[in-house]
């Protein structure tokens, strides 16, 4: 039988208070880091534009889904970089919304690139009415009468303010940042409604080192920890490297027996010299296997790889007759 969950996330939402963790899932993180990290903006040394599509759990009634869209490059007359991100996420009844920029300020240090950033930002929050149903509810002909008086036949919306900070160290070979995002623990008030939606913060830890296996291939192991200071969740990834044209990977989610969530699969291609091209099948281990056909994600990223902004000093020339 396959369960609409969010059915019964929904109906506790009108009589009071809902508190969750604001925790986005992308199984190609390795390749979002400024979405994880605002002191990531300006390191890959040019503008660079991702956008990405996830679909989770197919053919599972009301399964999320999410986009995302995000530009960062470095700002040189301002010692650091900046970004901005865009993001839309659905689950059921329930809209997400998120809008952010940032600034962050790069140290050319001994160690390498140390970048401190800070984002600022939205979450807005909308649950359709029309989408919930009730077991005394009437839904025939186009009629909506939940027979509840607490439950809404309209949208119901409310936003917040949204802040996000990190600090960044990129070398040549290790690269890893920590970022808290939420830190303020927001509420969104709803519309017509004495609900809110109390959001926790969430703490992201991440690394990655390179590894030269020959001449043409490159293995990164990539690790992301987060939680929102009562659970955790580990994702563990690997991706090679052929040439920089072709990628492939593996994942894992979870880090028990109870929490082990999925295995990742990722593919990818350099399609020019600007554009690359990622695709990720996630492989289901839990007990939710069985309601769905898998989760499917893709990942397009343009990079200019030339200096905007970048002030080139020409060169002297001595005149011997002065």
């Amino acid at each position: 039988m396959k369960v609409k969950y969010w059915h019964i996330l929904i109906l506790f939402i009108p009589v009071g208070s809902v508190i969750s963790q604001e925790s986005n899932q992308y199984s190609l993180f390795m390749l979002q880091k400024y979405a994880l990290n605002p002191a990531f903006a300006g390191l890959e040394s040019s503008l660079s534009v991702t956008g990405g599509y996830r679909s989770q759990w197919q053919e599972l009634p009301g399964s999320p889904s999410s986009k995302i869209i995000m530009a960062q490059m470095p700002l040189y007359y301002l010692n650091g970089a900046g970004g901005i991100k865009i993001e839309q996420e659905s689950f059921g009844a329930e809209s997400t919304v998120r809008g952010m920029i940032s600034y962050n300020y790069v140290y050319h240090s001994q160690i390498g690139l140390i970048s401190g950033g800070l984002g600022l930002g939205f979450i807005q929050k909308s649950v359709d009415g029309t989408q919930l149903k009730t077991p005394t509810g009437k839904y025939e002909g186009g009629l909506i009468f939940h027979n509840d008086d607490i439950l809404s036949n309209n949208d119901l919306k409310g936003i917040a303010p949204a802040f996000q900070a990190g600090v960044y160290l990129a070398q040549d070979r290790f690269e890893g940042g920590i970022s808290i995002e939420n830190f303020h623990s927001p509420k969104i008030g709803f519309n017509r409604s004495n609900a809110y939606y109390k959001i926790f913060p969430r703490l992201n830890i991440y690394g990655e080192y390179l590894f030269d296996l020959n001449e043409d291939i490159t293995i990164t192991p990539s690790l992301l920890i987060k939680t929102d200071f009562k659970k955790v969740q580990t994702e563990i990834a690997g991706m090679a490297a052929i040439n920089q044209k072709i990628y492939g990977g593996l994942g894992v989610r979870g880090y028990s027996n109870t929490t082990l969530d999925a295995l990742m699969i990722v593919g990818g291609i350099k399609l020019s010299e600007n554009l690359k091209v990622y695709y990720n099948f996630d492989i289901t281990l839990s007990s939710l296997r069985t309601a769905h056909q898998g989760t499917h994600e893709i990942l397009f990223n343009y990079n200019l790889h030339k200096s905007i902004g970048k002030v080139h000093q020409e060169p002297i020339i001595y005149n011997p007759r002065y």
